[in-house]
């Protein structure tokens, strides 16, 4: 399945959106029709993001730039605002596409299934995202809360994401102690799997660095 969040204040132009792209094979495809709508959805996490700028209670450039720090997933602006620096705004923080209103549902559609199949092929695999201040970890669509351990370890993961990590580094970070129980560290690491990975034995996201430690992928096209 390919999900879809739209965010857009007109709720006739929102459900058409939906209806033509759940005939294309979207699921799910959510709404959002103003920017608090859109922050409480942004805890589940879509293959494609599908914004207007003008919000009632916001920008739509302030909601991409919030989407683009945690998720490569596309970012498609459908917006009444057709000047070139509306446009350039419009990149500039983080989208993929621009089409502006009144459109042609066919060619939206056309544009959206681009991009998301880029995304899927592309970045899919390791799209999730570590929400520190809630101690939250997001993957496909599932939240699991973490605590002890499991949270710092993630959280030092996190910050050191797509660099390996020694055994050594990891114990001292989190464990706070030069002894390293690498037995200890092996045990939290295949927890920390058991939520990210499809399959904890096959992983693809959170790797064994052979004889060294391990390493989060972050971002990293396969």
């Amino acid at each position: 399945m390919t999900s879809v969040l739209i965010i857009e204040d007109e709720i006739e132009i929102a459900e058409m959106i939906r209806f033509i792209l759940l005939k294309e094979g979207f699921e799910p495809v959510n709404i959002a029709l103003n920017c608090k709508e859109a922050e409480d959805r942004l805890a589940v996490h879509h293959d494609t993001y599908i914004l207007d700028i003008n919000l009632p209670d916001g920008s739509g450039y302030k909601l991409a730039e919030q989407i683009r720090s945690f998720s490569k997933a596309p970012i498609l602006y459908v917006s009444a605002n057709v000047t070139d620096d509306d446009k350039l705004k419009g990149f500039a923080t983080g989208a993929d596409d621009y089409i502006t209103k009144p459109f042609n549902p066919l060619i939206l559609a056309a544009r959206v299934k681009a991009n998301a199949q880029r995304y899927v092929r592309d970045y899919r695999n390791v799209a999730f995202f570590f929400d520190e201040r809630k101690a939250e970890l997001i993957v496909d669509g599932r939240t699991y809360h973490l605590s002890g351990k499991q949270y710092l370890l993630m959280q030092y993961l996190y910050e050191n994401q797509n660099r390996v990590l020694t055994k050594e580094e990891i114990y001292e970070a989190v464990w706070e102690n030069r002894f390293v129980d690498e037995n200890t560290v092996m045990v939290h690491v295949r927890k920390l799997r058991e939520k990210l990975e499809d399959n904890p034995s096959e992983p693809k996201r959170l790797l064994t660095v052979r004889s060294v430690g391990y390493i989060l992928k972050v971002g990293i096209e396969e």
